[in-house]
């Protein structure tokens, strides 16, 4: 499968260079016409800071090198970074050796065994459901559901492919024509590449969320609708949730 837990791990603990260290990701910001890191303060204001209420305990689902963890170690208690490559694991580990109040956990690529039920205020995570397969965000949502705290939310960045044309993601599997063909008529690009997106749609992702207990309080493109900012790039979508 393309987007498989066996092939995330392979990619994101091997074969990707995490050149700067996750701000290589920068097509968002140029598909809304801005500065990167304008982009990056915006959505820091916009999904993060107006989420964390100051010692809150917070979780990232795929921490990488830890591109949005400095942005959430700012106000967070406590802080668990989550992801399934031991050296992205190693590397937060050495990009916080200052601080105490970090946790780190190494899981399998679909739980997050080892966080306490309802022990959690905001999980977050972005650039790493865009890449998973349906029954990895259900095994997500189930455990997101269990370690948020009562009113707890989850900010969640995914793919928002064509829910009615999910049926025909096998055509992925076609070789560069039929891949293009599906990019075309699931997410309207007709250019670039499809991001290695997973064949998943914001339905679906409402879907889940609902089925596991967790209620969707938005889903939205961009969080500055007056400047267009936000993750149009690839056709994606942010859910906000709450237990």
């Amino acid at each position: 499968m393309k987007n498989s837990i066996i092939i995330n791990r392979e990619i994101w603990n091997e074969k990707h260079d995490w050149k700067k260290n996750g701000d290589e990701w920068d097509g968002q910001a140029l598909k809304c016409k801005v500065n990167y890191n304008y982009w990056k303060q915006s959505l820091y204001q916009n999904l993060i800071n107006s989420n964390i209420r100051e010692n809150d305990t917070v979780l990232e689902i795929g921490a990488g090198h830890g591109r949005w963890s400095v942005f959430l170690a700012k106000t967070a208690g406590t802080l668990i970074l989550v992801d399934l490559s031991s050296n992205c694991i190693e590397f937060c580990r050495n990009l916080f050796v200052d601080r105490s109040n970090i946790m780190y956990v190494l899981n399998d690529g679909k739980n997050l065994a080892g966080v306490k039920d309802a022990s959690v205020d905001f999980i977050w995570s972005f650039d790493t459901f865009v890449h998973i397969e349906k029954f990895v965000i259900n095994s997500y949502m189930q455990e997101i559901f269990r370690v948020l705290k009562p009113g707890g939310r989850a900010v969640i960045h995914h793919p928002g492919r064509n829910h009615f044309l999910l049926w025909l993601g096998f055509m992925r599997h076609l070789g560069n024509m039929g891949n293009r063909f599906y990019r075309t008529i699931s997410m309207c690009r007709t250019r670039d590449t499809d991001g290695w997106r997973s064949n998943i749609s914001k339905q679906m992702v409402r879907n889940l969320a609902s089925k596991n207990g967790l209620t969707i309080i938005d889903q939205l493109q961009s969080w500055d609708e007056k400047e267009k900012i936000g993750v149009p790039r690839f056709n994606d979508y942010i859910t906000i949730l709450r237990k």
